[in-house]
């Protein structure tokens, strides 16, 4: 490899991996406003678990935007539960400027395991939220980041009761359900990324009902949503080691 090439992989590899490490209060989990779904506290440990307890912060769904919601990097909101009418609120007086935001960079998992049937229901950014539930959860591919990341491999199948309650479509699909629909998805979108299910993430590692890889799964997810490289950045890395490849 020549100097030149040397510099442009190294340049790309920076580009797409330089925020390998969270810097704080840069992610936000957006929630009902009432508490946590179910009263199951698994979003909240998953998010110290990944960003370190006080390096994150907690919105609700009324009050997010004017408490600063679009100066975040990463965005992970869960509108399952109580939280339903909030999440639909939120989403549809909100959904032009949550896609400008991801368009321009951001990073987002939005996830709702509804209970009223609403459907289909539009998440932007390509998705949309289709109300049936599943027991049963089956990686698409295992090798994905948020089957075997830095939090552990967990294997290909996950159950719950009940492990999802919706199903997205649009985008590439992670795990499919019990009826082979999409439980979870993502897509790039713009210079970001969005990630959108219809998974209980709330239980994931917080009850005996949920397979006990749910709790790797959680926390590779967030992980995985927060570290993904834009796209840009991921198109020059290829880019470059193709070139590589090619000297």
């Amino acid at each position: 490899m020549n100097k030149y090439l040397g510099v442009l992989v190294g340049a790309a590899l920076f580009a797409a991996l330089g925020s390998g490490s969270a810097v704080a209060n840069d992610a936000a989990y957006v929630g009902w406003s009432q508490g946590e779904p179910w009263g199951q506290m698994g979003n909240v440990h998953a998010m110290d678990d990944v960003f370190g307890a006080g390096n994150w912060d907690r919105l609700d769904f009324p009050t997010a935007v004017q408490n600063g919601l679009w100066n975040y990097r990463f965005i992970f909101m869960d509108g399952g539960d109580g939280a339903d009418g909030e999440f639909v609120t939120f989403i549809n007086n909100n959904r032009a400027d949550l896609e400008a935001w991801v368009a321009a960079g951001g990073h987002l998992i939005v996830n709702a395991a509804r209970w009223y049937e609403t459907y289909p229901f539009d998440l932007g950014c390509g998705f949309t939220l289709n109300h049936e539930s599943s027991y049963d959860g089956f990686a698409v591919d295992d090798t994905h980041p948020v089957y075997d990341g830095p939090f552990g491999y967990t294997g290909t199948d996950f159950y719950g009761d009940y492990l999802a309650h919706d199903w997205v479509a649009g985008g590439t699909v992670l795990m499919t359900g019990d009826h082979g629909n999409a439980l979870l998805a993502e897509t790039p979108y713009g210079d970001g990324w969005a990630i959108a299910g219809g998974l209980t993430l709330p239980f994931f590692g917080e009850h005996p009902l949920w397979s006990p890889n749910c709790d790797e799964f959680h926390r590779n997810l967030l992980y995985y949503g927060y570290h993904v490289p834009e796209p840009t950045s991921l198109a020059l890395l290829l880019g470059a080691l193709a070139l590589v490849r090619r000297r």
